[in-house]
């Protein structure tokens, strides 16, 4: 495999026009991306509303159960919750829309990664485009709650899809510390559309309008069938050389590269059949004392940043001020937090720098709850540090996707890097649950998720440190990691730095 590889290597380099291309193309999905995950903070959010016939919620005149109500209509004309009365009784049906979202979001992961590996990179990553352009133009019209569920369901899948793929083809064809430096760098666009999203939602006031705003922009993925290459990674690894080749001519040419002349056949050998034959599980993760520590620390972190982000952007809503700056300010905010976790990952590395973003993400919202109602200007000090905690978990987020994938050996690197990707999608589930106790206590959501930082930043202390390592291979080294068991160099002499060249995206 190593001449195939070193014919892709030598094609298209680490990094090159060619690859920027499709790393910008593959960032502008974050845009609706961003807009559909986090679309329901306007779409579902709070207004103000008294029984028609009396003064309290969900009593009327005659202290029986409201049946009608009416809604302060100031800040947005319309929203899921005033059009199908989410109120009272059923004001849990707002959380559960963005609960379902999350489960789709997770099965489409699986079920577009399954269908990357078979049918390759770019069909399927067009196939979830269209999907989600289909599915969220239908939830626009939707006349029915339990009808914008299921349509809302369905558009999770193909974004679940869109986020997997792009990814997985960005990290195909970079090189080198390019994969660290660009595999942080997608994050940035995903908060450009945070900040674009606030401003949507500042002109449209209506939730059906918002929702086809958002969702309209994404039938750019049709012009992606000539706009974006398959995979050459992928095409080698099954088998596809005379489509890899063109597209590795196409790449060196661009990248001002000698293009290849041909493929070289690939021979398998006897230990490559055999490592085919027994395949890692997940229950690989738990068999060592060493594995099972670092995994269960990993799956504490992966649900921590899920449940804090999606449940503080979800808290940002309900601070009070002005929603549209609230919104818009935590993704401002956010964007230099993520380019300085490049500089501190490479500097005193991933576990502090993990670390250190749980602990803000902790500490901003202690001091929200320490916050007296007294001060002048509450709202904005609750603002600005419930923005700080959110900026924090994202350079945990950010730093979780390289950490995890230099911590778990290569033989379960994807099984332990899905599995952690799997654990924030259930912190996620339960985020707006937890962001909706405001309701009971203002002081409850910043309690719980100042609780659960404190528990992942103290845990990640457990981890060891991966930067300049060389990363291990077999489960053995991945037990004996934290030993010191391994030498700074590999068998060959290359010096391991940041993101392993030789780490498998297959």
């Amino acid at each position: 495999m190593e001449g195939r590889e070193a014919v892709l290597q030598d094609s298209i380099g680490n990094v090159g026009p060619w690859q920027v291309k499709i790393f910008l193309l593959m960032a502008l999905l974050k845009f609706p991306t961003a807009w559909t995950l986090l679309g329901l903070i306007f779409m579902g959010a709070p207004v103000s509303y008294t029984c028609k016939d009396s003064n309290e919620q969900c009593v009327d005149a005659e202290g029986n159960e409201c049946k009608s109500w009416t809604y302060n209509r100031t800040v947005f004309k319309e929203t899921i919750q005033t059009e199908w009365d989410l109120v009272c009784k059923h004001k849990q049906l707002v959380n559960l829309a963005q609960m379902t979202f999350m489960v789709g979001i997770m099965f489409g992961t699986i079920l577009f990664s399954l269908a990357s590996d078979r049918w390759g990179r770019k069909k399927p990553m067009i196939a979830a485009g269209l999907l989600q352009l289909i599915t969220g133009v239908g939830t626009a019209f939707i006349p029915w709650y339990w009808g914008f569920i299921v349509l809302r369901f369905a558009q999770a899948l193909a974004v679940g899809g869109t986020m997997t793929i792009s990814f997985v083809l960005c990290m195909e064809v970079l090189g080198g510390k390019w994969r660290t430096i660009m595999a942080t760098l997608t994050h940035i666009p995903f908060n450009l559309g945070t900040i674009i999203m606030a401003v949507i939602a500042y002109y449209t006031r209506e939730w059906r309008q918002f929702q086809l705003s958002i969702s309209l922009p994404i039938a750019i993925i049709i012009l992606y069938w000539w706009w974006v290459p398959e995979s050459p990674r992928w095409l080698l690894a099954v088998g596809k050389d005379k489509e890899a080749l063109a597209i590795l001519q196409d790449a060196a040419t661009q990248n001002k590269r000698t293009p290849p002349k041909k493929i070289p056949v690939y021979q398998k050998d006897v230990t490559e059949e055999s490592k085919e034959m027994k395949k890692p599980t997940v229950l690989d993760l738990f068999r060592t004392p060493n594995m099972r520590k670092k995994t269960l620390v990993v799956w504490v972190n992966w649900s921590n940043v899920g449940l804090c982000f999606f449940g503080l952007e979800q808290y940002l809503s309900n601070v009070g001020g002005n929603i549209f700056i609230n919104v818009a300010v935590s993704g401002v905010c956010i964007i230099p937090g993520i380019l300085a976790s490049i500089y501190t990952m490479d500097k005193i590395g991933r576990k502090w720098t993990l670390a250190g973003g749980q602990f803000t993400g902790a500490i901003s919202c202690l001091i929200i709850i320490l916050l007296p109602d007294s001060i002048n200007d509450v709202e904005w000090w609750r603002l600005g540090f419930a923005t700080l905690g959110v900026t924090g978990i994202a350079v945990g987020f950010t730093t979780l996707y390289l950490y995890s994938t230099e911590l778990f050996p290569t033989v379960v690197r994807n099984t332990g890097l899905g599995s952690g990707s799997m654990c924030a999608r259930i912190g996620s589930m339960i985020a707006p649950f937890i962001a909706s106790l405001d309701q009971i206590s203002p002081m409850i959501p910043p309690s719980l998720f100042g609780l659960t930082s404190t528990i992942a930043a103290f845990l990640c202390l457990l981890l060891p440190e991966t930067m300049n390592r060389v990363l291990p291979v077999t489960l053995e080294d991945g037990e004996n990691f934290e030993k010191g068991a391994e030498k700074e160099k590999s068998a060959n002499g290359n010096i391991n730095k940041g993101y392993s060249e030789d780490i498998s995206l297959e």
